[in-house]
């Protein structure tokens, strides 16, 4: 039998022991708790990159279904097109239409060339007025100047430049003859031969 004081000693080891055990019991629960949250993490992370993948195609999806809609409107707008071109009675075809285009290029070219004979005509009759306006000042000109002087010769003297007749010393008679005589009368004297100008 055991005394007291080994079963004291004895009996706080198989405590100890105890303890330990309870500890790691513990431990272990709460770490397997720890991989059943964790494991249900990765499932919820898997299940939203699962939806982000559905939502990727459903986006693709409606992107080629709106790009199907916009042919197929395109392809009924152009069929509408082409069935009012048919029912037009005066829708005479293709060809006809190019020839239409055609003539209204070529009506379009003929308006321009017109507006350019009519811009060359316009300038040429210009020019042609500014001769003519040049031409009249050039002989209002000259006919300024004939005048001017017309009036420069009527004004001059009529003495001035003319020959004194010969006296009766120059002839080496004495007395004047009556040929002589009559000559002088009809000659003015020289401080009286001077003619106003006109005012």
């Amino acid at each position: 039998m055991m005394d007291a004081e080994t079963e004291s000693v004895y009996e706080e080891r198989c405590g100890s022991q105890l303890g330990d055990e309870q500890h790691e019991d513990i431990a272990d629960v709460e770490l397997d708790e720890l991989r059943r949250v964790r494991r249900a993490l990765l499932k919820m992370n898997q299940g939203m990159e699962n939806v982000q993948r559905q939502i990727k195609y459903f986006n693709s999806n409606v992107s080629q279904t709106t790009q199907l809609l916009d042919i197929w409107v395109r392809v009924l707008s152009q069929t509408m097109h082409n069935q009012g071109y048919l029912q037009n009675p005066e829708w005479h075809g293709g060809q006809t239409d190019i020839a239409q285009l055609e003539g209204l290029v070529q009506r379009d070219i003929q308006r321009e060339e017109e507006a350019e004979r009519k811009r060359r005509a316009a300038e040429m009759e210009r020019e042609e007025r500014e001769k003519e306006a040049r031409e009249r000042r050039e002989r209002e000109h000259r006919r300024a100047e004939q005048e001017a002087e017309a009036r420069t010769t009527q004004v001059r003297p009529r003495g001035v430049g003319r020959r004194p007749p010969p006296g009766p010393a120059a002839r080496g008679r004495g007395a004047p003859t009556r040929r002589g005589t009559q000559r002088g009368s009809l000659i003015p004297p020289a401080t009286n031969s001077r003619i106003r100008p006109p005012r």
